[in-house]
């Protein structure tokens, strides 16, 4: 079953219009109001942005009372089946406030990080950076935007990402990291990583605060 749902919407700390678009991507079987809060760390970096978090378009066959981007048992091809109509939402969101893809970063958690790495690969138009806690990359993944890799290289392989993962993870095992940063940077992406000791399925203040760095660097 499908639905539009909510976007969770937090506008520009500093107020006026926005010069960017931070898009939080959640977990399966979350929502859109898991990670909106981590608007209030971001919006240090980037006062200037518009944070949402939209839910995820189907009902969690899990988890009824949460969302999932696609079945967890179509990993990893649900994620370019659902990429498409992400990339919709999200132009139209950057449409609504004036912005191009350049001005989107993506930050992601599990599932969700896997999408914000497939919308990049996939997407027509560069976006502005990449932020992933706790996701995975396939090779299916990266075959899916073949058409968007030219001699080996991928056309946006200068967008700054950062993949961060919990070496304690129960869910999505710590060993996806490397092959993630593996995967992405033998397509000429320049993948920065952060390990975290003794954490679990989740983000903690020292991979928000990394992430803040990277934003401060785009501002």
């Amino acid at each position: 079953m499908s639905d539009l749902g909510k976007i969770y919407r937090v506008k520009p700390a500093a107020g006026g219009l926005s010069s960017h678009l931070v898009v939080f991507l959640h977990g399966y079987g979350a929502d859109g109001k898991d990670l909106i809060d981590l608007a209030n760390p971001f919006a240090m970096a980037l006062p200037n942005a518009t944070f949402i978090s939209p839910d995820a378009p189907d009902l969690c066959a899990m988890s009824p009372q949460g969302r999932q981007w696609f079945p967890i048992e179509e990993i990893p091809s649900g994620a370019i089946r659902a990429s498409e109509s992400l990339i919709k939402l999200i132009n139209k969101e950057a449409e609504d406030l004036n912005l191009t893809f350049k001005d989107v970063v993506l930050i992601g958690f599990s599932q969700g990080a896997m999408m914000s790495m497939q919308c990049l690969l996939l997407n027509k138009f560069q976006l502005g950076a990449i932020i992933g806690y706790s996701g995975a990359l396939r090779d299916e993944n990266i075959e899916a935007a073949s058409f968007q890799i030219i001699n080996g290289k991928h056309k946006f392989s200068d967008t700054p990402i950062l993949l961060v993962h919990g070496e304690q993870d129960e869910v999505v095992p710590f060993l996806s990291l490397q092959k993630s940063k593996s995967l992405l940077d033998n397509i000429g992406f320049n993948v920065e990583t952060l390990s975290r000791p003794k954490l679990g399925h989740g983000i903690d203040p020292e991979g928000i605060s990394r992430g803040m760095e990277m934003l401060k660097q785009i501002n």
